[in-house]
């Protein structure tokens, strides 16, 4: 049987209930013994690398994770990291993003707590192995969820409760789990440009916008040091004008990337108004394409702890270049 790595850093799906609420209690091996059947069709090996929430991890958590599956990758034949559901696609994506390795990784987790009624936990976790020993799943960074296998670039978490809780837009899931195995759309493969870091370095601020928003934000960052923000923009990378006042005072001294709000579709240079994305482009801002505001955010961290403020450019313009929609 294939040999398949599981990585355990905490989530609801080793969550029990608590005063508090659910909380991560439950280790890698005990899920082992309560769900034998998850793992019956792979030789696994196991690691216990945190017991936290995603919504707690920190980056340096994140290039330790990488540094980790980096280490067993030439042993095995796939990795599984059990992750907590609210940051899984940055995780995902962040991987995605700085491994080089010639096997799929694919992360799951759960919406529902080991020790409710009915956990969803032991079947993402069965179909999450599956991927990751598949013949045809050879290398990338994977999301499995709720019988769908996604690419790691535009998964998304669009429902915070439910079941079905992960969706990849226009892209739509690479594979689904039925009776008979995995029911391939279209070929597993990264969907984006490796940068291979070893390390982050760079502080990014992510800004958000909305009707009639100020810049405080973006000076309050710029005056902290950081090395480069994200705007959350509107429609097509527009930006209300006190924002775009801002942007044109830090742009000099930081880089500034543009994402849209908006779950589909692409930032483009088509207005040409004060806070107009075609305005803003002439200004020095970088374009984020469709990806969303907080894998920006992930992307401009890793392209500034590997390049320059000058060349960081082309780390983004790659993949609007090729026409793929890949970045």
């Amino acid at each position: 049987m294939p040999t398949v790595y599981v990585i355990a850093t905490g989530g609801t799906i080793a969550s029990t209930s608590s005063d508090t609420g659910a909380v991560p209690t439950e280790s890698v091996q005990e899920l082992v013994r309560a769900y034998p059947e998850s793992f019956d069709h792979v030789d696994v090996e196991l690691e216990q690398v945190a017991q936290t929430p995603s919504s707690e991890l920190t980056i340096d958590d994140l290039v330790a994770l990488g540094d980790r599956v980096r280490g067993i990758a030439d042993d095995v034949d796939g990795v599984v990291v059990l992750h907590g559901t609210d940051t899984i696609e940055e995780t995902a994506y962040y991987l995605d993003l700085v491994l080089d390795v010639d096997v799929p990784v694919v992360l799951t987790g759960a919406q529902r707590p080991d020790d409710s009624l009915s956990p969803d936990g032991p079947a993402n976790l069965r179909g999450a192995l599956t991927a990751a020993s598949h013949d045809y799943v050879r290398t990338g960074t994977y999301v499995f969820f709720n019988d769908r296998l996604h690419a790691a670039r535009p998964v998304t978490k669009d429902h915070s409760t439910n079941l079905d809780a992960y969706d990849s837009g226009a892209y739509g899931p690479i594979a689904d789990r039925t009776p008979d195995g995995l029911w391939f759309y279209r070929r597993p493969e990264s969907l984006s440009v490796t940068l291979p870091v070893r390390d982050i370095t760079a502080n990014v601020e992510l800004v958000q916008t909305s009707t009639d928003t100020g810049g405080s934000q973006i000076g309050h960052a710029v005056d902290r040091g950081v090395d480069g923000i994200v705007v959350d923009a509107l429609g097509v990378g527009n930006v209300p004008t006190a924002v775009a006042d801002a942007i044109d005072s830090a742009v000099n001294d930081v880089v500034v990337v543009i994402a849209t709000r908006c779950r589909n579709g692409v930032v483009s240079p088509v207005y040409g108004s004060d806070g107009g994305a075609a305005v803003l482009e002439e200004k020095g801002v970088l374009f984020a394409s469709n990806l969303s505001a907080h894998k920006a955010r992930i992307k401009l961290l890793v392209a500034l702890s590997c390049h320059s403020k000058e060349t960081v450019r082309e780390a983004f313009d790659t993949g609007q270049l090729s026409g793929h929609g890949y970045q």
